[in-house]
């Protein structure tokens, strides 16, 4: 008789490490996730000069397609990778988001880019709420954060790597037009998600190639999964304001991130009359920082979690101390005249910001069990819900009471992300199992 390839090794055997090839795909599906993302904006500018038409509050509303239908995503896709698990969506949203981006390139006039860059944030919307449950069953309870916190850095990474990838790297050195390189970044989408069909599953206990080892590793101080039924969320009592106060932080936190993924070009380019070649160098710093804080708020988080007798406070703690620290440093970049130096300044600002990331995925994890996935999709609607009422709010600030105003208002968006953060409990859990019938 053949022997059987996925046979497992015995109970007391060293743990095998199908989980880091999982946390390589999530890694991975991040780290595009945001290529693709910017890269709207790095092709702008040549979209814009073959459609002369379009104008200046088209352009601003096919932003916000995106941003909509990224919404509305959220919580619907959050709900079906709980029901039918993340492997199948992903792979699915992965599909369609690719092929929107090549889409992109040859969609012309005002209605069907609209009606391409819904579709674009309707397959992006899927992607955070199915693989934020990932991590809270591939992964130990006491690196989960961490774990949390690089993924989230490498789609900041991504976003940073946009602009050499696209403009410098495929349009420049190479001499691709901009749609041969819209095409080229998002062949990766279709083969990552090939490999998520192939090497990805579910849970541990789903994958052949999992040990009892690693397995019992992985569940070391998590608690059993519940069997059958449903979710809902609680909103009634202190869990339902504690929930409410997680939207609140959500939309306030993503409103100000707005000012990195939509004005600062703008800013180097019109405030501080940076060339174009200098402003494509010191844009992404913000991004580099905002990575590196997601990794250093993760391990922060997993210490702070092992040695304070509290998980509440050493979760709200984190984030509250990011927040507010985020908004001093937006306030103090405007008594600095030199562009370059304001964008390491805003560097250090999104590292601080960007280490409650982390945060709010273990939070998130801890308060939604095992219908972790729609809460999370339910916190990223209210999160998108900002960034969308960001795009006319910023743009009054910025019209009304110039760079200053601008900067004034993330600065207060901040504060109140901070102030959220006091009355978020993440030991209440926020999503109840319902039985099965």
């Amino acid at each position: 008789m053949g022997t059987n390839r996925f046979a497992l090794p015995s109970p007391g055997a060293r743990p095998t490490g199908v989980r880091w090839l999982i946390f390589v795909l999530i890694c991975a599906a991040s780290w595009l996730l945001y290529l693709h993302r910017y890269s709207w904006g790095v092709i702008k500018p040549a979209l814009r000069a073959e459609n002369p038409a379009l104008t200046d509050t088209e352009v601003g509303w096919l932003d916000a397609a995106f941003l909509a239908t990224y919404a509305f995503g959220q919580a619907p896709t959050g709900l079906v990778a709980d029901v039918f698990g993340a492997r199948a969506v992903l792979v699915l949203i992965l599909l369609l988001w690719s092929l929107t981006v090549v889409a992109l390139g040859w969609a012309g006039g005002f209605w069907p880019l609209f009606g391409v860059r819904a579709a674009f944030g309707l397959g992006q919307a899927g992607a955070y709420p199915a693989i934020g449950p990932v991590t809270g069953r591939w992964f130990p309870a006491a690196v989960r954060t961490s774990v949390q916190g690089i993924i989230t850095a490498m789609g900041r990474v991504g976003g940073a790597c946009a602009p050499p990838i696209v403009a410098t790297l495929l349009i420049g050195w190479c001499g691709l037009s901009w749609r041969v390189a819209l095409l080229a970044i998002a062949l990766p989408g279709a083969l990552l998600a090939l490999a998520f069909w192939l090497a990805f599953r579910n849970s541990p206990r789903e994958h052949p190639g999992v040990n009892p080892a690693e397995r019992d590793l992985i569940e070391a101080g998590s608690s059993p999964p519940a069997a059958g039924g449903g979710a809902r969320l609680r909103l009634g009592g202190a869990a339902g304001f504690s929930l409410f106060m997680f939207l609140a932080y959500a939309f306030f936190a993503t409103f100000a991130d707005m000012l990195y993924v939509n004005w600062i070009p703008s800013f180097l380019v019109e405030g501080k009359r940076l060339s174009f070649s200098a402003m494509g160098w010191f844009a992404p710093l913000p991004l580099l920082g905002g990575a590196a804080g997601g990794v250093v708020g993760g391990v922060l988080n997993d210490v702070l979690v092992r040695r304070l007798p509290s998980r509440r406070w050493a979760r709200s703690g984190v984030a509250f101390t990011g927040k507010l620290t985020a908004g001093a440093l937006i306030l103090a970049s405007l008594a600095v005249a030199d562009g370059r130096l304001v964008m390491v300044l805003l560097l250090v600002c999104k590292f601080f910001a960007d280490w409650g990331l982390s945060t709010q995925w273990g939070a998130t994890t801890d308060m939604g069990g095992r219908g972790a996935g729609t809460l999370f999709g339910v916190v990223n609607t209210a999160g998108s819900l900002g960034g969308f009422a960001a795009g006319p709010l910023m743009g009054y600030l910025k019209q009304h009471h110039g760079w200053e105003g601008l900067f004034l208002g993330v600065a207060a968006a901040y504060v109140a992300a901070a102030l959220a953060w006091l009355f978020i409990d993440c030991t209440r859990r926020l999503v109840v199992d319902t039985p099965a019938r």
